[in-house]
């Protein structure tokens, strides 16, 4: 990221947050600097033939949609090399056209390729009904969203045709970067982690590269009330069906199984002055739509709650009444972090400074997480009976209890030689038992333990 954009995103930051959350916001950024060093590396030619001559796959058919309006011809020509560049060749190129000229038309007629299909449309009804249009002509076995100005990497749909085919799950997702107006120069990637269902609920973490099963896709459509975070909205709704699903059935396939991560980027997300990506204030409609759809998912479980945006431009947080456990018999138990001198001190950030708001604002959010601290935890009801049963004790809440001691056998074992090691294995082994049967564990960041 340019230092203007930089300058940019902190002056934003600071009107929203004030100058002392942006003071730490800027100093992360120039201390911690993550992925400063990162560099695209398209696959290698050798690479690029293997996958070509690949025919263990060509059956499966993507669909690329994309809504276009007013699109430069120097975006379009772009998007449409980079379609036509694909190792993998079973694709076809739907445009749904909105635009009030001929831009974009007299852009396709230079590509005479038979796979590219184009609709002119009467008029420009926004992403989510010309998209519409799209999965209207779409005759592929996944449907792939693509905007009108951003790339594929020319191995994208063989990733894809490898990740999906055994399994068809109902959506698979990859890693992406962003790329400059020119599409030259690539930086801030976002290596995404697999399928968190409570990351999910404070941000589109998904997002590009994002295909999905054409049944699900033409059955669902695409709304037109959340344009902006329609990708958003569409995700949820996905997710929502299959927990709902699960609730209904307890043999029924996790959401986790049948979302797919490909852990590689094959998106680049073009940043220009009107872009969402380099610009977040420019669109702020789409976040107020994003956080519409979560109110939507969240009634359709059963939730009750309200929704916030966080501090974080796109960011949202559940504020669940009466606690999270209440709603979530999913969840076995919650947990925050605890901190000496400044830092987490154990989990997935043990180390981190506690003011940072860590790789993607992840330190700032929610998410499903493997382990939690004994020393700041709460477990959902129907499994105090694993905890009692790990720890030898009777449970107690540790869950933000900052004005409360620690109960008396934890103090105990923390002044024992190897105290801090044996509480870890001991939340470890916990941990390993409360998830067992399938259930999360949450981590929510805002509270936090000071040892």
């Amino acid at each position: 990221m340019s230092l203007a954009q930089n300058i940019k995103k902190t002056i934003n930051y600071s009107r929203k947050n004030g100058y002392g959350e942006a003071v730490v916001a800027a100093w992360e950024r120039v201390t911690a600097k993550y992925h400063a060093d990162y560099e695209y590396r398209a696959p290698d030619q050798d690479t690029l033939e293997r996958q070509r001559s690949d025919k263990s796959i060509t059956d499966l058919k993507f669909s690329i949609l994309v809504p276009a309006y007013e699109t430069q011809e120097v975006y379009m020509s772009a998007l449409i090399t980079s379609c036509i560049e694909q190792t993998y060749g079973n694709w076809e190129l739907v445009i749904a056209d909105g635009s009030a000229s001929d831009i974009v038309k007299r852009t396709l007629d230079r590509y005479p390729d038979q796979r590219i299909r184009y609709v002119r449309l009467e008029g420009n009804d926004g992403i989510a009904e010309n998209t519409n249009r799209a999965i209207e002509l779409a005759t592929g076995d996944y449907y792939a969203l693509l905007d009108h100005d951003d790339l594929l990497t020319p191995d994208a749909l063989y990733e894809m045709a490898h990740a999906v085919q055994e399994s068809r799950p109902d959506v698979a997702y990859s890693d992406e970067d962003k790329c400059d107006e020119l599409g030259k120069h690539f930086y801030d990637p976002h290596f995404k982690l697999d399928f968190n269902l409570d990351l999910l609920l404070t941000n589109n973490y998904v997002c590009h590269f994002m295909v999905v099963r054409a049944d699900i896709l033409k059955k669902m459509q695409i709304r037109k009330e959340y344009d902006g975070s329609q990708d958003y909205d569409l995700i949820l709704r996905v997710v929502g069906n299959r927990l709902l699903k699960e609730r209904e059935n307890k043999e029924a396939e996790p959401v986790e199984q049948a979302i797919v991560h490909v852990p590689k980027v094959l998106y680049h997300w073009r940043c220009h002055e009107n872009s969402t990506a380099d610009n977040p204030q420019s669109k702020m409609y789409a976040y107020e739509a994003g956080k519409k759809a979560l109110i939507d998912f969240a009634s359709r479980m059963g939730w009750k709650v309200s929704v916030r945006h966080n501090k974080h431009l796109g960011f949202y947080r559940i504020e669940y009444n009466h606690g999270v456990l209440t709603h979530r018999p999913d969840l076995a138990a919650v947990g925050g972090f605890v901190a000496r001198h400044g830092r987490v001190a154990s989990g997935i950030y043990k180390g981190q400074p506690l003011l940072y708001a860590g790789y993607m604002n992840r330190m700032d959010l929610y998410q499903d997480t493997e382990l939690l601290d004994i020393r700041n935890l709460a477990v959902n009801k129907a499994y105090q009976g694993v905890y009692e049963d790990v720890t030898g004790q009777p449970y107690v809440s540790t869950f933000c209890a900052e004005d409360k001691e620690l109960p008396q056998w934890i103090q105990d074992l923390e002044r024992t030689a190897g105290g801090e090691e044996k509480l870890t294995k001991l939340g470890e082994r916990l941990c390993r038992e409360l998830t067992a049967g399938g259930a999360r564990l949450l981590l929510d960041p805002v509270c936090v333990r000071k040892i």
